[in-house]
């Protein structure tokens, strides 16, 4: 399917541009200003939103809810918070800080945003992907200073489950999904 050809605004100049390569950096062709991703998934969201701003069940989204809801899947953020466990920072404030730091990952390249054929469309799906897993690991970090990295994690195992598993293999990582608990 061809890709539709989307208005977007200069945020340098505020000129007006049609491209159909969106979701990439884009150069303005009036100014040469980048008009960087995270930006143009904010005005495509807004272009979405426009004609159906009268429906009572949508509310108008916005780039970083959209990132949030896309990182936050399946139950990824609480997974994510839950194996961390930053202290002094609750869920809502750690999703926030996170969805920021994702966005500056697509903008930065690290963190791969990938924009629907036609934005436009009734339900349009994006995806994201995470295409430097420990340069994403390594900004988490940064985030989250107090946190003691190097401490052992512990998986709490339930009793009806420690008796009909085998023992990890050492060699093998432990998914982040299992973390759940942090020895204190």
């Amino acid at each position: 399917m061809a890709r539709k050809s989307i208005e977007l605004t200069c945020q340098q100049c505020r000129k007006p541009f049609e491209s159909v390569d969106y979701g990439q950096v884009l150069s303005c062709p009036h100014c040469g200003a980048k008009l960087q991703q995270v930006a143009q998934l904010g005005q495509l969201l807004e272009q979405w939103f426009y004609p159906r701003r009268w429906r009572a069940d949508l509310h108008e989204p916005n780039q970083f809810y959209l990132i949030e809801k896309l990182w936050t899947a399946n139950g990824q953020g609480v997974t994510l918070y839950e194996g961390i466990a930053p202290p002094h920072t609750n869920y809502d404030i750690f999703r926030n800080m996170v969805t920021r730091l994702v966005a500056r990952g697509i903008d930065e390249g690290w963190v791969e945003l990938e924009f629907p054929d036609d934005p436009l469309e009734e339900n349009p799906v994006y995806q994201l992907k995470f295409s430097d897993a420990d340069r994403f690991a390594r900004a988490v970090e940064g985030l989250f200073p107090e946190v003691d990295w190097d401490e052992q994690i512990e998986v709490p195992v339930p009793p009806e489950a420690a008796a009909t598993e085998a023992p990890p293999d050492p060699k093998e990582p432990t998914p982040i999904s299992s973390r759940r608990a942090r020895r204190r």
